[in-house]
């Protein structure tokens, strides 16, 4: 069918994408002229959402193949290319990649691994619209799939409509129906037929392009009936499309290759600039998304692995990309793949004093990597299991170092992160993802050190983990910056990734108290009367000074207040100030606090 032009969001909604993607980000904002128009803008528009699944459709082959509603959509939002897992947490297949785009987890959360659905977790990761019927009941929610479990299975039966498509042509026709007259706020279709093809010839096999190029149409059509809506003008719709897994050149899938790990989110709508490419989406991040677009708010009790793609924003490891190389050492994963570097970022340093010399160049102590490089220097050793990893992330690989003759001596290399500012609260926690898998004599740990002393050990693993980490930090009264490293040993072992590391703290403790200060005169004196009110929460002393002496309270209760008369033995006195002073104990910690209370002049004259 011919390409017919779609304005995906429009400059009205583009004005009010914080509300639609990303108002998590506004939320400590002062709401600002533009920001209440968007609001109204939003309120006076309706959130739509469409997810097209495209089967076992391969990234690298959309671009050659005759696509032009995908290319439309790409050029008008967002591409992002993402790897898959392999086994051991699960195969490249169809059951557990739908059932992470649904979820937004992944697999070793769902508990999807296979086909078979033997042993789903969907009661703790329901799909994502299950999540708004049970936010927001009031919006429509519709399913249609060629591939029977995705509407009898992997979206639950909250949702108000899942129906079976028999076919593409009849998923596609049942789609532009419930579009065309119907009123749908949230809708998933899953198109099969590329897989077909794929299995039949693989991706090097002309029919695969004819499947991808038969696809597009049926793209097509279901925007042309989001575009023929008679409330389209009212509407901002967040339009995404994915697929579950790849595919080999001669077919099939299932495998670790990157051929079947490759898929990709495409992603236009509010707020996405147009044209653009991200290296860090997922696709746990379009259930998050989704919710977002559908204005629900993420619980973080879910323990989603996704993120809205609003609130996803890149980590300090990212920025090295730039300096990024091809390989050295390693054979694969081919020539013109950049995908490592030593270069650090700001404030973050390798301390390889402990390295022996020698072993594979490209992972000689801490090194900087991407997926696309790493998991595929050798495939079927755990590496592809490093989901939680997004763009450049730190990685000590013990094993693939070793496959080159180096000097004596173990793996031993340290990574150190800048100097984090503290805020005087008594606990911070240090939040990274992290993927540590065991395979031998191997040693993981992470040091603190508070302004500039002795590390001190926060954990050692001892067991193998694959999870976005939250260490809990006690804090020394007093100290101003926290320093961690993270030293990783091993002899021909596995691996340690680590990424998105930050550090959290809780709201500096503080202390609330007010003065207020008046002269007064008295038998043809001044006086100075200061009033000070204790409104925090714990005792504090109070010290209350002025030019005419110093008034000391060594408990004040909450809610109590503090009262003094400065007396000047003058007939004058000029306008000054009484400096309060409170001190107290917040959470184990000693706080002060200081603030002036001003007075006016007077005359008995």
């Amino acid at each position: 069918m011919p390409m017919t032009k779609r304005t995906i969001f429009t400059v009205a909604a583009a004005a009010a994408s914080a509300a639609l993607i990303s108002a998590p980000l506004a939320a400590n904002a002062a709401p600002s002229a533009s920001v209440a128009s968007a609001a109204s803008l939003v309120e006076a528009r309706a959130s739509k959402t469409l997810v097209i699944g495209l089967d076992g459709a391969a990234f690298d082959f959309l671009a050659p193949a005759d696509m032009p509603n995908l290319d439309a959509l790409r050029a008008e939002g967002m591409t992002a290319a993402s790897n898959l897992y392999a086994a051991p947490m699960s195969g490249t297949v169809s059951g557990p990649g739908w059932s992470t785009i649904a979820t937004g987890v992944w697999p070793d959360k769902h508990r999807v691994t296979d086909n078979s659905f033997s042993n789903p977790d969907y009661a703790t990761y329901p799909d994502y619209l299950t999540r708004i019927e049970a936010a927001d009941p009031a919006r429509d929610t519709y399913v249609v799939g060629t591939w029977g479990p995705i509407s009898q299975t992997i979206f639950g039966p909250a949702v108000d409509v899942r129906e079976a498509g028999g076919n593409d042509e009849g998923t596609t026709a049942r789609a532009v129906a419930t579009l065309s007259t119907g009123d749908p706020d949230d809708v998933f279709v899953h198109l099969d037929e590329v897989d077909g093809a794929g299995h039949s010839v693989g991706t090097s096999g002309a029919a695969y392009g004819q499947a991808l190029a038969r696809v597009d149409q049926q793209i097509g059509q279901i925007l042309d009936a989001i575009e023929a809506r008679a409330t389209r003008a009212d509407e901002d719709w967040l339009i995404v499309v994915t697929a579950d897994h790849g595919h080999t050149p001669t077919g099939g899938h299932g495998g670790s290759t990157p051929a079947e790990r490759k898929t990709f989110v495409i992603a236009a709508g509010a707020g996405i600039p147009a044209g653009s490419v991200r290296y860090d989406v997922k696709l746990v991040d379009i259930a998050p998304t989704v919710i977002a677009a559908a204005g629900v708010a993420t619980d973080p009790a879910w323990n989603l692995d996704g993120t809205a793609l609003g609130q996803l924003q890149p980590d300090e490891f990212d920025s090295v990309r730039g300096a990024l190389q091809t390989q050295v050492d390693e054979t694969r994963p081919g020539a013109t793949t950049l995908g490592w570097t030593h270069t650090t970022p700001a404030g973050w340093s390798i301390d390889n004093s402990a390295m022996p010399t020698g072993g594979i160049t490209e992972l000689r102590g801490w090194t900087f990597a991407t997926d696309e490089f790493w998991t595929n220097v050798e495939l079927g050793q755990l590496r592809e299991t490093s989901v939680r990893n997004r763009d450049v992330f730190a990685v000590a690989d013990s094993d693939e170092w070793d496959d080159k003759t180096h000097a004596a001596g173990q793996f031993d290399s340290t990574l150190v992160s800048p100097a984090y500012s503290l805020n005087g609260a008594a606990t911070a926690t240090l939040a990274f993802a992290t993927n540590y898998q065991i395979d031998g004599p191997q040693t993981g740990e992470v040091f603190v050190s508070f302004d500039g002393g002795a590390p001190v050990l926060v954990k050692s693993y001892t067991a193998a983990t694959n999870a976005n980490e939250r260490l809990s930090v006690s804090v020394p009264a007093g100290a101003t910056t926290a320093q961690f490293r993270f030293r990783y040993t091993g002899t021909n072992s596995y691996f340690w990734t680590v990424d998105g590391v930050r550090l959290e703290q809780a709201a500096a403790p503080s202390l609330e108290v007010s003065a207020e200060a008046e002269t007064r005169l008295v038998k043809g004196k001044v006086v100075v009367a200061v009033k000070a009110t204790n409104h925090s929460p714990v005792p504090v002393a109070l010290s209350l000074t002025s030019a005419y002496g110093t008034k000391t309270f060594a408990e004040v209760q909450p809610g109590a207040n503090a009262v003094h008369t400065f007396t000047t033995r003058k007939a004058s006195v000029p306008a000054g100030t009484v400096t309060v002073q409170a001190t107290g104990v917040v959470d184990g910690s000693p706080v002060t606090v200081s603030i002036d209370a001003g007075y006016a002049a007077a005359s008995a004259h």
